[in-house]
């Protein structure tokens, strides 16, 4: 092993002591907040149990589309579950027109104690999902797994995370409004409402977050694992060892070849992105009856970072049926 000159040494020290001395440095208007490692023995304390409490207690609200008494009611017991765990919660309202008139939507954003108290600085680490149900006029339509399930599981992890404030402080949790469509289907002007207007609002922050995840219809194990085809390889490569552990183990079905990162094209701007519908990367879960037949219809939830973040969509295309509950 070579030997570290001393007077490399001294110049490291001496840059070292003025970098930490000089005090805090305003960042610049879309600085990124660096990632940083968590604990990974809180994996460990996560209760699926737990979390299904967490979605019988919304489904028992019933149907939650917004701008209604049951959205509300979602709000208000949103609020008191953040709080019992420690979370600090606010309300992002914001009046848009739809296809069935105008609406005032309401996304929840949580955010520890530990961590940012400016609402105008973003965490790392964003995880969303969202806490609508669709309008669905022939029959109670209550949202168990789509937007049912995977805010059970951000309660859970909201819970898991306060029992370690460090890491708590890394995250921010958002609950989205209107991200299904007044109509049948999700449009380029009809749907992800709470999703686009978030994503503007943080690209305004003085610091935005280096990853986003969000979660969507994660209570069903006839639907598979997906992925963005741009999620990076470490992301998708957890991904797909998850799916391999699962019993029986689950294989990966890639839409489309997934290139090397130095060989995928960039991102495009987010203002474009928002009103795309990417196609997801699956990973399994389709075996034998679990497997569902018949034209899919995608309708992914995006969350697009700003200039050059990561956003990852966990959720399946899935069928329309799949809304029944």
């Amino acid at each position: 092993m070579k030997r570290v000159p001393l007077a490399i040494l001294l110049v490291v020290a001496t840059v070292a002591a003025w970098y930490f001395t000089r005090g805090p440095k305003p960042p610049e208007t879309g600085s990124r907040a660096p990632l940083e490692v968590i604990s990974p023995g809180l994996a460990g304390q996560f209760s699926g149990e737990k979390a299904l409490e967490q979605v019988k207690a919304l489904v028992d609200i019933g149907p939650r589309p917004p701008g209604s008494e049951g959205y509300e009611k979602a709000l208000v017991h949103l609020e008191a579950a953040f709080a019992k765990a420690g979370w600090t919660t606010r309300r992002q309202s914001f009046p848009l027109g739809t296809p069935k008139g105008p609406f005032t939507f309401t996304n929840l954003l949580a955010s520890h104690p530990a961590g940012e108290s400016d609402w105008n600085r973003s965490t790392p680490v964003i995880i969303g999902g969202h806490l609508d149900s669709k309008l669905i006029d022939s029959f109670k339509f209550v949202g168990a797994n789509d937007g049912g399930s995977s805010t059970g599981v951000i309660l859970e992890l909201a819970r898991v995370l306060a029992t370690d404030p460090a890491a708590a402080a890394k995250v921010e949790f958002v609950l989205f409004d209107g991200e299904e469509a007044f109509e049948p289907n999700i449009t380029p002007t009809d749907g992800l409402y709470g999703s686009k207007y978030y994503a503007h609002a943080i690209s305004k922050r003085v610091t935005w977050p280096s990853l986003g995840i969000v979660l969507d219809l994660v209570g069903d194990s006839r639907h598979g694992f997906y992925y963005n085809p741009e999620t990076p390889a470490s992301f998708a490569a957890t991904v797909e060892k998850v799916a391999a552990e699962t019993d029986p183990p689950a294989r990966s079905h890639p839409r489309r070849p997934r290139a090397a990162p130095e060989h995928r094209p960039p991102l495009p701007p987010p203002h474009r992105r928002l009103h795309e519908h990417a196609l997801l990367a699956p990973a399994g879960r389709h075996h034998g009856s679990h497997r569902r037949q018949g034209p899919r219809t995608g309708r992914p939830h995006h969350l697009e970072i700003p200039r050059g973040g990561q956003a990852i969509r966990r959720r399946p295309v899935h069928d329309p049926r799949s809304w029944i509950p």
